[in-house]
């Protein structure tokens, strides 16, 4: 199973004059593609999960890596982005890595 806990900086948005929630709507659309459900913690961090009974864990984490580093605006506004996964092994604990290091470490390799 997959979870990734997204955190926009609403401060910056803000100031640079751009809406949150217009950029939520797109970061939506990134995880309906591969049927994510949305749990919201508060206006600037959500937690998205992916569905347990479907075997696409790799194929569903390259659409979502690949769109979001495709964002023109998402790594300047994202200041948290954490990756939990298990293999889609239950019985294991989930690994923790952190998204945008690793969007900034590939991003143009």
């Amino acid at each position: 199973m997959m979870k990734m806990l997204i955190e926009l900086n609403s401060e910056l948005i803000e100031n640079d004059g751009y809406s949150i929630e217009k950029m939520w709507g797109e970061i939506d659309a990134v995880f309906a593609k591969v049927d994510c459900t949305k749990n919201i913690i508060d206006n600037k961090t959500v937690m998205y999960e992916g569905n347990p009974n479907k075997g696409s864990l790799m194929r569903d984490m390259y659409i979502i890596y690949s769109d979001l580093s495709d964002s023109e605006w998402f790594e300047k506004y994202a200041s948290k982005w954490t990756v939990y996964e298990n293999e889609d092994d239950e019985s294991l604990s989930f690994q923790e890595t952190d998204g945008l290091a690793c969007m900034k470490k590939y991003k143009y390799i």
